[in-house]
């Protein structure tokens, strides 16, 4: 069975965010309180993702702020930025509301998420499609139904013990 390319992208692209997400956060919180004194639309900024505070920047800004970075970190984030604005919109919302909530995790889950992440990135190309599937396969579960599959004989004959850690987290932690 192919992996779905679509989801495989937008893991991708959230992994691409959340590690912009600091510089981006930084340098959007300067430019609204620069913009907006009174805070007024500072509520509906709430939602956004890191990406749409780069958007959000004047061009000028973003330079500056991309400047300061490695030419080759700079021309990454350039290229997400431009993958996400050529997003259909109801990519961008799911983004941002799976954005939202992964941004609300506590600090060790987000850690573990990270770190997960950038193993499954590891993995050999071929392994990738499998253990994916099963990520969102158990992510769509309720809690109980998701840990009797995760403790089940094809599930520990399926995947190694360090696929079976990643699917295991990233089932949990992510966002649905």
């Amino acid at each position: 069975m192919p992996c779905d390319f679509p989801r495989v992208a937008i893991l991708r692209l959230e992994l691409a965010i959340l590690l912009a997400m600091p510089l981006a956060a930084a340098a959007a919180g300067q430019a609204r309180s620069q913009q907006e004194p009174d805070g007024s639309a500072a509520q509906s900024h709430q939602q956004w993702n890191a990406i749409d505070r780069w958007n959000w920047m004047s061009a000028d800004e973003r330079e500056r702020e991309l400047a300061k970075l490695p030419p080759a970190r700079a021309r990454l984030i350039r290229q997400r930025i431009w993958r996400y604005n050529h997003m259909r919109p109801e990519a961008q919302q799911a983004l941002r509301q799976r954005y939202q909530t992964f941004s609300q995790l506590p600090p060790d889950k987000l850690q573990i998420v990270r770190e997960r992440l950038r193993e499954f990135r590891q993995l050999p190309p071929a392994r990738r499609p499998a253990v994916h599937r099963a990520v969102e396969q158990l992510r769509q579960l309720p809690e109980a139904q998701r840990q009797a599959r995760m403790n089940g004989d094809e599930f520990s004959g399926r995947f190694s013990p360090q696929e079976q850690q990643i699917i295991r987290d990233l089932s949990s932690y992510l966002p649905k």
